[in-house]
């Protein structure tokens, strides 16, 4: 029988600009390295069906990821218990979580990357490249 996906989530505030280029980078990468883990992403205070930032969709075109056709998801669109993982960006959004959700803070990890929203390409590039680091993480975990 085969094993069945993991599937793990991105999560920060308006999944348009943080989450949606976690998931397209470990997507990606995931993907080229055959690991059988896939990414979803979503916000704590997203409106459903919003288009991803266009900072956010031209810096990830510069490494060969696309999120263009990406749409916003609240929280509650997902089985959150479903989830192998939940990767936050922020300290309070994993604070949410636990207290206000009662999620297994096990299964939580926070990855401390500042919103870019509003900010120039530059900030959104450092945000990019921030989130590279802390997928390849990731990813290297799922491969051990």
């Amino acid at each position: 029988m085969m094993q069945k996906d993991k599937v793990i989530a991105f999560v920060c505030t308006g999944n348009t600009c943080r989450s949606p280029m976690a998931e397209g980078v470990f997507n990606k990468s995931a993907q080229e390295r055959g690991l059988n883990v896939r990414a979803v992403s979503c916000g704590m205070a997203a409106v459903k069906g919003m288009a991803p930032s266009p900072n956010a969709v031209e810096v990830c075109r510069e490494i060969g990821v696309d999120i263009s056709e990406h749409r916003s998801a609240f929280i509650y669109d997902y089985q959150i218990g479903e989830f192998d993982k939940i990767y936050c960006m922020s300290q309070e959004h994993a604070m949410i979580l636990t207290q206000s959700i009662g999620y297994p803070p096990e299964k939580i990890e926070v990855l401390d990357v500042a919103d870019p929203y509003g900010g120039s390409v530059e900030i959104y590039r450092m945000c990019r490249d921030i989130i590279v680091v802390c997928v390849e993480e990731i990813i290297r975990a799922y491969e051990n």
